[in-house]
């Protein structure tokens, strides 16, 4: 029988280690409990756990099912919840090592599809141009020649294809990693974040007013991590709202300063204001309804009633 650990910790998120051996049926326990093999780690894990709550429920299951079936298991959990600048900084540290990553594939693929079409030119640079294929076998040797070119210069092809697509795959990385720490993009977070932790409470106060002997058990302690973690990414989140605001790139138009029939830019297009209101902005769509959006993912305005808005504090 196995001996297994299984830890969760906030920095490598939850991991199963020990001496399983294929076909000692830990791997189909783990499964079906949301681990999956991590070949990068050789182990097993559950994907996307890191900075995030641990899944107790998960966990503690898939360690009663393992001990059932006769293996030694551990569990350590360290719930501890890092803060948003150490999460963002060591999610951008893995993000440049598989940059680097993809840029070291791009190089390595560029030199196989220069090797693969020098392969190609030394397999027919001896033959004369316009030598013609003789038909039936005494041509099959050429023929075969000429297939075996063609096969590695498609194949060359394709290999420098792939190796002009990883500088693109690098940028959109980059590009990505910037959008999600645009204001707009941020205060659409933290809306939605909000709403999940008011859902997480609505839970938390049923399961403890209808099933009070839980409130120690499994699932609360997992609702109270995620709890938690929610609270802290809320709070990291305002401050970066709070910065945007003293730099002047967020907050600046509200309803204070928006009225009908101004035009705000939103998502990149400039739309005519049909309604303010104190969350949102409607605006026409060119056809018999509305668009609604939130003020965050207002960036500009053409005022009607005065030359320039004055910022506004909403």
């Amino acid at each position: 029988m196995a001996t297994i650990e299984i830890t969760h910790t906030p920095k490598e998120g939850t991991l199963a280690d020990g001496d399983t051996v294929k076909g000692d049926g830990t791997g189909e326990i783990l499964n079906a409990h949301g681990f999956r093999w991590f070949r990068s780690l050789r182990q097993y894990g559950i994907p996307q756990s890191r900075d995030r709550a641990p899944r107790i429920v998960a966990i503690e299951n898939a360690a009663d099912r393992l001990r059932e079936a006769g293996h030694d298991v551990t569990v350590i959990i360290d719930g501890t919840v890092r803060d948003n600048a150490t999460v963002q900084a060591d999610k951008h540290e893995r993000l440049e090592d598989r940059r680097e990553a993809l840029e070291a594939k791009g190089e390595k693929l560029a030199r196989t599809a220069e090797s693969l079409h020098r392969a190609s030119d030394a397999m027919v640079e001896h033959l004369p141009l316009g030598q013609p294929v003789f038909p039936g076998p005494r041509g099959r040797a050429h023929r075969n020649l000429l297939e075996r070119s063609v096969t590695t210069a498609i194949k060359a092809a394709h290999t420098a294809q792939e190796a002009e697509r990883m500088p693109a795959r690098i940028a959109g990385s980059r590009r990505a990693e910037a959008e999600k720490q645009r204001p707009d993009v941020v205060a659409r977070r933290v809306k939605r974040r909000e709403a999940e932790l008011r859902s997480l409470d609505r839970r938390m106060a049923s399961l403890a007013e209808h099933h009070p002997d839980t409130t120690s058990g499994r699932l609360y302690r997992q609702y109270e991590g995620e709890r938690a973690e929610l609270v802290e990414r809320i709070a990291g989140d305002r401050a970066v709202l709070e910065q945007a605001k003293e730099a002047g790139t967020f907050g600046r138009y509200s309803r204070e300063n928006v009225h009908a029939d101004d035009a705000v830019r939103v998502r990149g297009q400039w739309r005519r204001v049909v309604r303010a209101s104190p969350k949102t902005v409607s605006v026409t769509t060119g056809y018999s309804w509305t668009d609604k959006y939130g003020w965050e993912e207002v960036t500009d305005l053409r005022c009607s009633h005065v030359e320039e808005a004055a910022p506004s504090e909403g």
